[in-house]
């Protein structure tokens, strides 16, 4: 029996999706949010790529299995996040 989904976490950038074509493996859909922002932060605050000029310009657009988008996420959630933690 299986105990999780599948959930992909393409990456909206500027009008261009750049898509997910791995995917993760969470429990259901109320862990999507929490994989995403933390997905989100490493992005944000551990990555540079030359091909991006900001990660605030990002967005995840999280499908599952089926192809239903699940969430969409601005990157820029991660510094509300944050904010509210302080």
């Amino acid at each position: 029996m299986r105990w999780t989904l599948r959930y992909f976490m393409n990456v909206r950038y500027r009008g261009r999706l750049i898509p997910d074509s791995e995917g993760d493996e969470l429990a259901n859909e109320a862990a999507v949010r929490g994989h995403a922002l933390a997905n989100a932060h490493d992005l944000v605050f551990r990555t540079r790529m030359d091909t991006l000029r900001s990660w605030f310009d990002c967005s995840f657009e999280v499908t599952d299995e089926s192809g239903r988008t699940v969430l969409v996420m601005p990157f820029s959630e991660v510094i509300e996040v944050r904010d509210r933690a302080r």
